[in-house]
């Protein structure tokens, strides 16, 4: 035994090749005659390593402690005609190494071999078959290779479908005892090409997942679709309109959630003169309009016919030019401006003066009140309507006396006055000492910041006439307590309106953080799980606040191309808290946007320099371009939450047990159609997005409640989507 492991330590110091352990199975199909090669391991890019297939040769496993030379060397004796068996006791009897190898190989004729060396770490072994052949090692139970086999012979489906349902067979018996972590399908066609790389028919890998075998499925699945693409526009080539059209179709179907493969379909409609097409077209447009410029392209190159009325009614189909293109004014000179005017005012501690017209909280406040004003003027033709909200405050730790707190509120009235979309900032600071109103507070970063994205916001969506109503607001009070937003909340409750959503934008400045790093490109949102007011039905990763973070990421990131919005699963930062909290705990979405590394020696800090280190929450410290990219990103998802229907009232059918979801939902005033989300229970984000058009149910066949998370969402005539909803269970 050490004289084995002497050896395994010397192959492994010689060898390039790593100590692969694994479970493989190479095959040919029968009916088709296409050859192929499947492997799970928990070593980084097996696929790199294990798999080799030529077409109309053979297909090669090489594994354990890997010589991938027997790759090459194999195919290269199955093509000049020798038999597996006989190219294997060739190579292996060739190699001082043989007792720590593990290889198999099939060829164009179904003849198999394997070798399983007396040195593989245990459970190790093979089963050959007809034409296949499983091997594995390191595995955590010797059943492992009976039941690779067994599951690829009682398979059902194409060769892909069942050299994977022999990886997961292996899985289901246990697998490799490390885990997983790659995997990887090649497949080549059985007849011979005279240039190889031509029979290649699937080559998939996952280099690098906790789940390779689920991911190594998606994309078997993503593959099959552009390979129905690929074959519609082939046939689109040949002047097969129809043929072309069918292709696209099954691709569509097979990954619906991908835009461009839907604007194919909707091409082979219009080829076959189908009004459907155009309809299809407006709804892919409204999805992604980077594609309204690609009519004029195909037409150049005779995909399309090149016929004016033909590309003006494409074009016709275009929609308004909608939030994305307002977003894309944000300026970072005037949020310069904005910030450096609120950090002017000395303090702006919620406690401070109310009557110095130059210094203090009273001075900002009024300066917030003629700016939105002025906003409102410019931007809104004066329907942006401007209030200051007082609030009175009870006494409290850091409210000694009581204290009267005020928001500057500034209101966009939508179609429907008790549906809220609210943007919020603090405009109060405070410095060491959160009790002391006199000191020095310039408050640039917190929250000076946020407050300007919100002024930002407003003009950016200047012109904006929404169903819902949008509220941008600067609340006092914050340093306090959150003092502002509590009451602000708890009025809104009061008068019965219904918060849809809520972003809070605090420290915002993209300053270099106290680690030293600086990522201008980058934006933390911060979103509660389970409810503060109660519990969800299923994860607590689909409640409202959550489903509003995945919407700013997926709006955000659309209007500001490289920006990076990261989703951090808590409420807020460890044992802190922001003006988002009082709306979660009157049971309504909310979120906090935040810079992706904090300066602590700038916030809450007296402004001073002390040992060659400057303190102080300065404007000198902001990045402005960054709190401008923070600003269009909000201003796209409040825009566009702005102008979608109302979220659908879903429910999920849970009458009786059933391998299959059935969803229902009310219709939604304004909706031209809904969608349904989907991702497996493990998944952080939604993988699938299926449009429905008007229907108000669905059947989802194959897809268990008990293992994949869905929600719907509505969407208007122009493609703006409603925040997903997690579905009620129906009893």
């Amino acid at each position: 035994m050490r004289s084995m492991f002497t050896l395994a330590l010397v192959l492994l110091v010689q060898a390039p090749s790593p100590p692969v352990s694994t479970y493989s199975i190479v095959a040919r199909d029968p009916e088709t005659g296409q050859l192929g090669v499947a492997v799970q391991s928990h070593w980084f890019s097996v696929g790199s390593v294990v798999t080799w297939a030529e077409a109309g040769v053979g297909a090669v496993a090489t594994q354990s402690f890997a010589r991938e030379a027997y790759g090459p060397e194999l195919l290269e004796d199955l093509r000049a005609g020798m038999a597996p068996k006989e190219a294997l006791d060739k190579r292996v009897g060739a190699d001082e190494g043989r007792d720590v190898r593990q290889v198999a190989a099939v060829d164009a004729r179904g003849g198999v071999d394997a070798w399983t060396g007396k040195g593989c770490i245990p459970a190790a072994g093979h089963v050959v078959g007809e034409g296949f052949s499983v091997q594995a090692n390191i595995m955590l139970d010797a059943g492992v290779v009976p039941a690779m086999a067994a599951g690829y012979r009682q398979a059902k489906g194409d060769f892909a479908e069942r050299l994977l349902a022999a990886l997961e067979a292996a899985q289901r018996a246990g697998g490799d005892a490390r885990g997983m972590q790659s995997a990887a399908l090649l497949i080549v066609d059985g007849r011979k090409r005279e240039q190889a790389w031509r029979g290649v028919l699937v080559d998939l890998r996952v280099e690098d997942h906790a789940r390779p075998l689920e991911e190594l499925r998606r994309l078997l699945n993503v593959h099959r679709a552009y390979a129905a693409a690929n074959a519609g526009d082939e046939r689109l080539a040949a002047g097969d309109a129809e043929g072309a059209l069918a292709e696209y179709t099954r691709a569509d179907a097979l990954y619906a959630e991908q835009v461009e493969l839907s604007y194919w379909r909707a091409v082979g409609l219009v080829q076959q003169g189908a009004d459907e097409g155009f309809e299809l077209l407006r709804r892919v447009f409204a999805r992604d309009p980077a594609w309204l410029g690609m009519a004029p392209r195909l037409a150049a190159a005779g995909q399309l016919p090149d016929d004016p009325e033909l590309l003006a009614r494409i074009a016709a189909l275009a929609p308004a030019a909608g939030v994305r293109a307002m977003v894309a004014r944000a300026d970072p000179a005037r949020i310069e401006r904005d910030i450096r005017t609120l950090a002017g005012f000395g303090t702006r501690h919620s406690l401070s003066s109310t009557s110095d017209r130059k210094r203090g909280i009273g001075a900002a406040r009024n300066w917030l009140q003629e700016e939105l004003e002025r906003i409102s003027a410019e931007h809104h033709g004066g329907r942006l309507q401007v209030e200051l909200a007082a609030h009175q405050v009870g006494k409290g730790a850091r409210v000694p006396d009581g204290a009267e707190i005020v928001n500057v509120v500034a209101t966009l009235p939508g179609s429907d006055p008790g549906r809220l979309v609210v943007l919020s900032g603090h405009y109060d600071s405070m410095c060491s000492n959160v009790m002391d109103s006199q000191c020095d507070a310039p408050g640039a970063n917190d929250d000076a910041s946020g407050t300007a994205v919100v002024l930002e916001a407003a003009r950016l969506l200047g012109g904006l006439e929404p169903r819902a109503t949008l509220v941008f607001m600067a609340v006092a009070g914050e340093e306090q307590g959150l003092l502002g937003s509590r009451a602000q909340a708890e009025q809104w409750k009061k008068e019965g309106k219904e918060v849809a959503a809520m972003f809070t934008m605090d420290i915002v400045g993209g300053a270099t953080g106290s680690n030293g790093r600086l990522e201008p490109w980058r934006l933390r949102v911060f979103s509660e799980g389970v409810p503060a007011a109660g519990k969800v039905t299923g994860s607590d990763n689909d409640a409202p606040s959550r489903q509003l973070a995945r919407y700013l990421r997926r709006a955000g990131e659309t209007a500001v191309p490289g920006f990076a919005i990261t989703l951090i699963f808590r409420q807020d930062r460890y044992l802190r808290g922001g003006d988002h909290k009082p709306f979660n705990e009157l049971g309504w979405p909310a979120v906090r946007l935040t810079e992706p590394n904090e300066n602590y020696a700038q916030q809450h800090q007296n402004v001073r320099v002390e040992n060659g280190t400057q303190y102080g929450d300065l404007p000198e410290f902001v990045d402005f371009a960054f709190v401008s990219r923070v600003s269009a990103a909000v201003a796209a998802a409040a825009g566009e939450l702005g102008l979608a229907p109302p979220a659908p009232a879903t429910r999920m059918d849970t009458r009786r047990l059933s391998p299959h979801t059935r969803l229902s939902w009310e219709p939604c005033a304004g909706a031209a159609g809904y969608a349904v989300l989907l991702r497996r229970t493990h998944e952080p984000d939604w993988t699938q997005r299926r449009d429905v058009g008007e229907a108000t149910e669905i059947t989802l066949e194959g897809f268990s409640k008990d293992d994949w998370l869905f929600a719907l969402e509505a969407y208007d005539a122009a493609g703006h989507r409603s925040l997903p909803v997690y579905p009620t269970p129906q009893n």
